[in-house]
């Protein structure tokens, strides 16, 4: 696990204990509260994110946030019990459904203890933490219950998994929807760009991201450079035809 400074109040914790994929886990420090942006995969994954707090202030408020459904993002949140865990109210459903049956299918990756924890506060459209600066607000693409978080006090945008390199992983076939939330983020104006898997994103990528799934929906040839690109291209092709 490696720790990098991605904005002056916010830090990556990048976990590589899953093959073709690094993991990030974000943790933003506001005045009066800690965001803690998604979980990873269990109890032992968090122990430094909560020694950073510890040794940064025990008085602030910790805030969880769940990006979305997935076992690699939430399986920590058995770390935050009494704590705040906030997600779209379709991912907590989904988590609610589907907790035991990832866990069945993903074993070999918890890490420490990974017991149910849903989120106990959820939204539609978004939350704004005013006094924070911080904006939680729905993004329906790499999942229908992707949720996104924007610091306007540092211009830094955390997409989730909606935003991936060298190639964006598709599990919602609504793909108008996808671009939709994609060009919202451009109207956010953000200075720097981070997601669940990627670091150090630009606006450029964004754009990347839009003109694939156009080519995407339309099916257009596309050249690759890796097995892993064409490996994740034909499983998104997969994704997007099913009925």
């Amino acid at each position: 696990m490696k720790v990098r400074k991605i904005a002056a109040n916010a830090v990556a914790f990048s976990y590589e204990n899953i093959e073709d994929f690094v993991t990030n886990v974000f943790l933003v420090e506001t005045p009066s509260k800690f965001f803690v942006i998604d979980t990873y995969c269990g109890s032992d994954a968090m122990k430094p994110v909560l020694e950073r707090i510890n040794h940064s202030s025990k008085n602030k408020e910790i805030i969880v946030i769940n990006s979305h459904f997935h076992w690699d993002h939430v399986w920590g949140n058995a770390s935050f019990i009494g704590k705040d865990i906030i997600s779209h109210e379709i991912c907590r459903k989904f988590l609610d459904e589907q907790w035991e049956k990832q866990m069945k299918h993903n074993r070999q990756y918890i890490l420490g203890r990974a017991e149910k924890q849903l989120p106990n506060i959820t939204f539609k459209e978004k939350i704004i933490f005013y006094d924070e600066g911080i904006e939680l607000f729905y993004s329906p693409g790499h999942t229908i219950d992707s949720i996104s978080l924007f610091d306007h006090n540092e211009k830094v945008l955390y997409a989730g998994d909606n935003l991936e390199k060298p190639i964006i992983y598709v599990e919602n076939n609504d793909i108008k929807t996808y671009i939709k939330s994609l060009k919202n983020y451009l109207n956010y104006k953000p200075k720097k760009i981070v997601a669940g898997h990627s670091l150090d994103l630009k606006e450029e990528d964004i754009f990347s991201a839009i003109e694939y799934l156009k080519g995407l929906s339309e099916g257009r040839k596309f050249t690759f450079k890796t097995d892993y690109e064409r490996k994740i291209h034909y499983q998104n092709i997969s994704m997007i035809n099913k009925k």
